[in-house]
């Protein structure tokens, strides 16, 4: 979990940093541009990364035949999905009306094919809990890509700054995963270790194109009825309310779902697994939500500058969907781990088609209003997979609910204590600083007069560490 961490916060710190820069040498069109296509990316990808990654780690006992075959399945797949891409993009330029995306599109499609000569890589290292060696090749990628996209920029490539970001990144990934691992396919390919990863991992592919579906189709809406700007705006806002959510919902399912694989046959083990990382999680995600909303507009302004000011209310909508990002990660974790993807697949197309369809009334309301449909979309879902995970664990949503209230009331106390200090009449900065002191204070500090078990717990983990750094310091 603490490589996991690393790896995700690293990689987010990095691109938060480097898109400090990149805000201020590109334009809000620019973002856009990258965000219009992001759903053909994202659907494309899941055929790749999806289903059979999931396979590989459920399945106890994979041999070099069921790595091999899911490899060549994924290049075929890959390249059967940039020839799509490639020739659709006129199409897809001609959607957005906006001619340029055609070239864009087709270069940034290659990032499939790059995809498919690493992923099995992944998950090998991933099944075999080797996050520290994923944290250091995923860093170093990201700051390879950095350097790259902020001298483009520097120099005016505009957008394709950002397009060579994305593909320097993967292919750097790409190499270093290779030399990393000492697997490497064969020429072989079965066709029974193919049915049988198919029989399960083709229920997950499925539901994972169904979220991704619905957690793009937001920015399709907005790039089909509004502006370049207007899909900019919503662009920054994602990017930046991602650094934690992403993060904490990656680093959750990363780990867990490989650790829930391996007590998938004992019931009470799983189920206080399930509460205990759904608690430590909880205990990290929701005082940032709640403390990124109060402190948005001078958190954008002081980053990005005031051209992004339009960006504030997107960010803090956003914000309020990912403060179940942990409870449903979680418990679509537990699902998929002990085998239940046709249960999974079957409920995901219920709950994603009611947040389509929450999207789409919300959009005769504005920007603000699809997003508020995907906010509602997004607490639908949670609820769905709750009532999912109990089946397998027991741990039913009213204890779930019942443990993670009384949290939420610290937070929103300690809320009213940033909102009371934002009335100082400082600099945007200053005031931001002194509200996060503030925030950080009032929550210790309840969490530790109602003795919360997830307080006491981080309590004992930072202590561990610390002697372990003391001992060998």
């Amino acid at each position: 979990m603490l490589w996991s961490a690393v790896q995700q916060f690293g990689i987010q710190i990095i691109s938060f940093l480097s898109n400090l820069v990149l805000a201020r040498l590109l334009s809000p069109d620019d973002y856009g541009c990258i965000g219009l296509l992001a759903i053909f990316i994202a659907i494309s990808n899941v055929f790749i990364t999806g289903g059979f990654v999931s396979a590989l780690i459920q399945k106890k006992d994979a041999i070099d035949i069921d790595y091999t075959t899911a490899f060549w399945w994924n290049i075929a797949i890959s390249v059967l999905f940039y020839c799509g891409l490639f020739f659709a993009a006129p199409h897809v330029a001609s959607f957005y009306h906006m001619p340029s995306l055609t070239s864009i599109l087709r270069v940034l499609g290659l990032l499939l094919i790059v995809s498919g000569f690493s992923v099995v890589q992944n998950t090998i290292l991933r099944k075999n809990f080797q996050f520290g060696k994923l944290a250091r090749i995923d860093i170093v990628s990201a700051i390879i890509s950095i350097i790259i996209s902020i001298a483009l920029a520097l120099h005016g490539w505009g957008v394709w700054s950002l397009v060579a970001q994305q593909l320097v990144a993967r292919f750097c990934r790409c190499v270093f995963l290779w030399y990393g691992t000492t697997w490497h396919p064969t020429l072989a390919f079965s066709i029974p270790s193919f049915r049988q990863m198919f029989s399960y991992g083709s229920f997950l592919l499925m539901s994972e194109l169904l979220n991704s579906l619905v957690d793009n189709l937001q920015g399709l809406l907005i790039g089909r009825r509004y502006s370049a700007s207007d899909m900019g705006y919503y662009a920054q806002a994602k990017k930046l309310e991602e650094i934690p959510t992403t993060t904490i919902s990656y680093l959750v399912g990363n780990v867990t779902f490989p650790l829930y694989s391996q007590i998938q046959n004992d019931k009470a083990r799983l189920r206080n697994a399930v509460k205990k990382s759904m608690g430590m999680m909880n205990f990290i995600n929701f005082p940032l939500m709640m403390l990124l909303i109060v402190i948005a507009k001078p958190l954008l302004l002081t980053l990005y500058s005031e051209k992004w000011l339009c960006s504030v209310e997107y960010f803090q909508i956003l914000c309020l969907a990912g403060l179940v990002n942990c409870m449903q990660s979680v418990n679509y974790q537990v699902v998929a781990a002990v085998g239940r993807s046709k249960a999974l697949f079957k409920w995901n197309v219920a709950k994603r088609l009611v947040g389509i369809v929450l999207m789409l009334t919300g959009s005769m309301f504005g920007v603000e209003g699809i997003l508020w449909g995907m906010v509602a979309g997004f607490y639908f879902t949670y609820v769905v997979n709750a009532v999912l995970a109990t089946k397998s664990t027991g741990y039913s949503i009213f204890r779930q609910l019942k443990d993670s209230v009384p949290l939420l009331g610290i937070c929103a106390v300690s809320d009213f204590v940033a909102v009371a200090v934002g009335n100082l009449q400082l600099y945007n900065v200053v005031v931001m600083l002194l509200q996060v002191l503030a925030f950080g204070v009032a929550y210790l500090l309840l969490s530790h007069l109602l003795k919360r078990e997830e307080y006491y717990s981080m309590l004992a983990i930072c202590r561990e560490y610390a002697d372990k750094f003391n001992k060998y310091r």
